[in-house]
């Protein structure tokens, strides 16, 4: 992996190096990015299923409690580029954002001409066109995509890397991330399944969940930006929305 340039300085006089009481505690040093996952899967696995059934309602949630951790991360002295959303990372990320986003529709469109069935989602039948666009355009991307990316690959992995090597920040988020989706793992599937493969299906889902946390962490780590991720995650969520509703359609 290629680390991202940091722009924070240490202001140390050359040569210095910590004492025992100047450098943190390893522990002090693991709480904030422990602290941030457990609020994390408690906003998702308890908070969440707690509120009225209401898309709208979640997704402004998700938002308005992502921009209360952002704003305290800050204060608690991550810079905009630790969040990945510095200025100077922009390039980067829109450009590996950009190409995610452009493979997902290539590949969607691919199917949906040679393979219309695989996209069908029974879960959606009987939706209105309205209420798929309202999901798939406005829904996805700010309440899913842009909560989860800046509070994972922004607030979570941008703790972590600070006292942790970026292999182990990046797993971290990963399963936290795989978690964050505990609840909707274990809940009902369109299929009625047997007690065995309910199990069998969740820990998939948590499995794919994970595998796809550690493709958007390393974006993340490869830019510097949370931008790139975003790109992936509404590659793989709203193009995916759009193209069952337009599999389901027809």
């Amino acid at each position: 992996m290629t680390a991202p340039a940091h722009t924070a300085t240490d202001a140390r006089p050359e040569g210095a190096e910590d004492t025992e009481e100047d450098a943190p505690s390893h522990w002090r040093r693991l709480a904030p990015p422990a602290v941030v996952a457990v609020l994390l899967l408690g906003w998702s696995n308890l908070v969440l299923p707690a509120l009225p059934a209401d898309p709208v309602l979640k997704a402004l949630f998700n938002l308005g409690g992502v921009a209360a951790m952002v704003t305290v991360a800050r204060l608690l002295g991550l810079t905009w580029a630790d969040l990945g959303i510095g200025r100077g990372t922009w390039g980067a990320g829109l450009r590996w954002g950009g190409a995610a986003i452009a493979v997902a529709v290539l590949g969607y469109g691919a199917v949906l001409v040679a393979a219309p069935e695989l996209l069908e989602n029974p879960q959606l039948a009987g939706a209105s066109p309205g209420a798929l666009l309202l999901r798939g355009l406005v829904l996805i991307p700010l309440g899913t995509v842009l909560a989860e990316e800046l509070a994972f690959r922004g607030v979570l992995q941008g703790h972590s890397v600070r006292s942790l090597s970026a292999r182990v920040a990046l797993s971290v988020t990963a399963v936290a991330f795989g978690l964050w989706h505990l609840t909707v793992a274990m809940g009902p599937s369109a299929v009625p399944l047997p007690p065995t493969l309910q199990w069998t299906s969740a820990l998939t889902v948590l499995a794919v969940t994970v595998v796809g946390g550690l493709a958007l962490g390393w974006l993340r780590h490869r830019t510097g930006s949370v931008l790139a991720p975003i790109g992936l995650h509404l590659g793989t969520n709203a193009v995916g929305l759009v193209a069952a509703g337009v599999a389901l359609a027809h």
